[in-house]
């Protein structure tokens, strides 16, 4: 990947890990700043682990202290015994919060895609930590539930009959290795699922990349799990203000997900703002990585950064 490495210092990171409920072990980094510093956690999606981050990471390394882990069977983190389950999801950020999060500074925590859902199953499960820990929250390019019958990746017929949409790419990516990480076919399965038609050569590559490195046995596990997951009651839960982002070509969790959501938020009055990026697909972050960033920013100051 080509990424800004021209501050080392912040953009090097520092290896951790924290240990959820049921004894598994988290691999996170830390980036930037101490511990006095504004704190961002950034929980990532399905298939994907901590490096998809690098846009936020080079962005705001420099001002802000970053933490960025894998989700259990991704990237360093441990499967653990445990089935995998929304529970699992909301166990595992409670533990990577418990341990970055201090009394000088509570975290603007922001999630893609699985990762957002892991942010509601957080709340579900941990609605005293919602306010407790956090002081703001974005979910970008997520869904609560339905995921089977709102996508768009299939024709609605093949979804009836096929299962669930996600599996698709998940067959398509089992392979791995150096080999698929070369085939233009793997690179335009990646780029049809996940990916707006306006994306560039570089955030393909870049996306291939990291989706290319989960072990096949975690996406196939995962993709079960999101195949019926509903963290719908989590919504109810987050009293911190939130912002949603989607892109209006997200075919993995389209624009209706996020539009459910941000009203379910406004009718509570945590909902800060919605952002709907045009011909923007699934991997907002990269994809659009400056409007992006500013949707964080935003949130960020209105949610007392400097306070």
């Amino acid at each position: 990947m080509i990424f800004d490495r021209t501050n080392l210092k912040f953009l090097e990171g520092i290896e951790m890990e924290a240990i959820s409920a049921d004894g598994t072990r988290l691999a996170y980094n830390e980036f930037g700043l101490g511990r006095e510093a504004p704190l961002l956690v950034f929980s990532h999606g399905w298939s994907c682990q901590s490096e998809f981050w690098r846009p936020q990471i080079d962005k705001f390394a420099a001002t802000h202290r970053v933490v960025v882990y894998d989700q259990r069977g991704h990237g360093g983190s441990d499967r653990g015994s445990r089935p995998f389950s929304a529970r699992a999801l909301g166990d595992d950020l409670e533990a990577i919060l418990r341990c970055v999060v201090n009394p000088v500074r509570k975290a603007v925590v922001i999630g893609h895609s699985m990762g957002g859902m892991s942010i509601m199953a957080w709340a579900a499960g941990y609605p005293e930590s919602v306010n407790e820990l956090s002081r703001g929250v974005l979910l970008a390019s997520t869904g609560a539930a339905q995921l089977v019958s709102k996508s768009t990746l299939l024709s609605p017929s093949r979804r009836e009959t096929g299962g669930f949409a996600e599996r698709v790419l998940a067959k398509g990516l089992g392979l791995g290795g150096p080999e698929v990480k070369a085939s233009l076919l793997a690179r335009a399965l990646i780029k049809y699922a996940t990916m707006g038609p306006r994306a560039s050569i570089s955030a393909v590559e870049q996306c291939t990349e990291v989706l290319l490195q989960c072990p096949p046995v975690t996406r196939g596990l995962w993709g079960n799990v999101l195949a019926t997951i509903d963290v719908r009651s989590g919504i109810d839960q987050l009293t911190v203000p939130v912002s949603v982002i989607v892109g209006t070509s997200d075919r993995l969790t389209p624009q209706v997900h996020s539009t459910e959501i941000a009203d379910r938020l406004r009718g509570q009055d945590y909902l800060s703002e919605i952002v709907v990026l045009p011909l923007v697909g699934h991997m907002s972050n990269v994809e659009a990585p400056q409007e992006f960033n500013m949707c964080v920013t935003r949130l960020d100051t209105a949610t007392g950064c400097c306070a």
